[in-house]
């Protein structure tokens, strides 16, 4: 396994049921954002703050992958 084939498997996890885990995704960068809304206006966020909100934008990102690809998943399935 080269290094490209290993961050091609990390962009294509969850690719078998790709809306549900997209979905899932979603959830958790949501959660993420409101765990650093209450932190930072708590005061107590300091640095974990800005680290939730680079997690979260992770997981919309890799959702909006997820996305395209179950876009693709249909497309092929409808030309076959």
């Amino acid at each position: 396994m080269n290094r490209y084939q290993s961050i091609n498997r990390v962009f294509t996890l969850g690719s078998r049921y790709p809306r549900p885990v997209a979905r899932v995704r979603i959830g958790i960068g949501i959660y993420l954002l409101l765990l650093t809304a209450i932190l930072y206006d708590s005061g107590h966020g300091g640095q974990w703050a800005w680290l939730l909100a680079v997690a979260a934008a992770l997981h919309f990102a890799l959702a909006y992958r997820l996305f395209r690809i179950a876009k693709d998943q249909d497309r092929r399935v409808t030309f076959q």
